[in-house]
């Protein structure tokens, strides 16, 4: 008796648990660059499980006559790898193998209908998935801090996992999105409900960016979606009351950090200046600006070259991928050029089209308050807004698939069903 109730807790508090947290960690690919290959197959693992689910639910439904619009939007997004890789052959020719499975990280695309099949069939409860989701993000979070805080980058400056930068020097190719969500999060709930204990992990996330990630477009692009929740849902005297208590906060820490570490201060300004000649057209000395620059510049030519399906995505193992054909150029480093130059217009569209959805359905998920539908509407508007200057997609698209499986999740099996059930019969 006793052994079978150390069974069932076993799997209730710790087996599922684990699992649904290394789901996350996998579909968001934390350590893909990690040099063992452990991650990676476990990560190929997770996709071939949400395809072969995704894929089996559909035809299921097809043959009972039903489908639904997340189906609609999935099946173009998944058939765009094999146009890539056809466009990769006809203008590089780049095996078309290779540049098939050098989009391998696309179809995690299905992780957000996996958790639509998850939540419809019971394997994980509302609360559950809110529950596992922040603790996965917390826990990311405190595995890039680890690593960038104790574990010196340079060990494996022979591997993928780290990247040189005159800027930043030697630093660890993490999601940095996943910061962002974390800072969105714990500022939604510290907002919404007073929730102080969440200070400590907006303190981590931005102590996290500002020392290590350094990344001045998605720190803009962050504080444009907290203002946009700021404005949207806090109320007149609590917007007053937070106003003078963040002028006071932000005061403080800028003296301290003026005090003790005033070469930060300099550098920001530095970087952020040097950014602001791309507006302005004036020149500027630093590399990475120049590069980004140079970068757009390549991308422009072979967007005209193929407007509506692009260029392809090169494989790093056929001839040093982009790089070794152009010099330095990364699509991911340019935003929406860089997507226009590998995806053309049509695929492009393809992509923003769950962002569409996302924004359409404001009006319906207006009245529900729920801090997990709250987090994936703001991280998703996040996601949209820092792909204008680095697309993430290119590496990281099952972050925004998770939130957009939450999002449509609440739109037609939450909002639906509480319109369904006030209905007067």
């Amino acid at each position: 008796m006793e052994a079978l109730r150390f069974i069932r807790f076993s799997k209730n508090r710790l087996l599922i648990p684990f699992i649904w947290i290394m789901y996350f960690v996998l579909c968001f690919r934390v350590l893909a660059k990690f040099p063992s290959n452990i991650f990676e197959i476990l990560f190929l693992l997770v996709v071939g499980i949400v395809c072969m689910v995704s894929f089996r639910d559909m035809i299921e439904g097809w043959s009972k006559g039903k489908a639904n619009s997340f189906q609609f939007i999935l099946l173009p997004l998944f058939l765009l790898p094999f146009i890539t890789a056809l466009q990769a052959n006809k203008e590089f020719n780049q095996p078309y193998w290779l540049g098939l499975f050098a989009q391998r990280q696309h179809f995690i695309i299905f992780a957000g209908y996996f958790l639509v099949i998850a939540l419809k069939r019971k394997w994980i409860q509302l609360d559950q998935l809110k529950k596992y989701l922040i603790q996965s993000l917390f826990i990311i979070m405190f595995v890039m801090l680890f690593f960038s805080i104790f574990i010196d980058p340079i060990l494996f400056s022979d591997s993928e996992f780290v990247e040189f930068t005159l800027n930043k020097g030697w630093h660890y190719e993490f999601p940095s999105g996943i910061i962002a969500n974390v800072i969105i999060y714990s500022m939604i709930v510290l907002l919404s409900n007073n929730n102080y204990k969440y200070v400590i992990p907006l303190a981590f996330g931005l102590f996290f960016f500002l020392i290590y990630l350094q990344d001045r477009s998605q720190l803009t692009m962050i504080f444009i979606t907290l203002l946009i929740f700021y404005l949207r849902n806090v109320s007149l005297t609590r917007k007053l009351y937070y106003l003078v208590l963040g002028i006071l906060v932000l005061s403080l820490l800028l003296g301290a950090v003026t005090i003790f570490a005033p070469d930060l201060i300099s550098h920001y300004i530095t970087i952020f200046g040097n950014a602001s000649t791309i507006v302005t057209g004036d020149r500027t000395t630093e590399y990475s600006t120049n590069v980004r620059l140079a970068e757009s510049a390549i991308a422009i030519k072979g967007f005209f070259k193929h407007p509506w399906f692009g260029n392809g995505h090169l494989s790093s193992q056929f001839n040093g991928g982009f790089s070794g054909i152009f010099g330095y150029f990364y699509a991911s480093d340019i935003g929406i050029l860089g997507n226009l130059f590998v995806y053309g217009i049509l695929g492009t569209l393809l992509i923003y089209i769950p962002f569409f959805f996302t924004f359409k359905w404001i009006g319906k998920l207006r009245y529900q308050k729920d801090p997990l539908l709250t987090t994936a509407q703001y991280c998703m508007l996040f996601i949209f807004l820092d792909m204008i200057t680095a697309a993430s997609n290119i590496k990281y698209i099952g972050i925004p698939s998770i939130f957009f499986g939450i999002i449509y999740y609440y739109r037609f099996y939450v909002v639906d069903k509480d319109e369904h059930s006030t209905t007067p019969s």
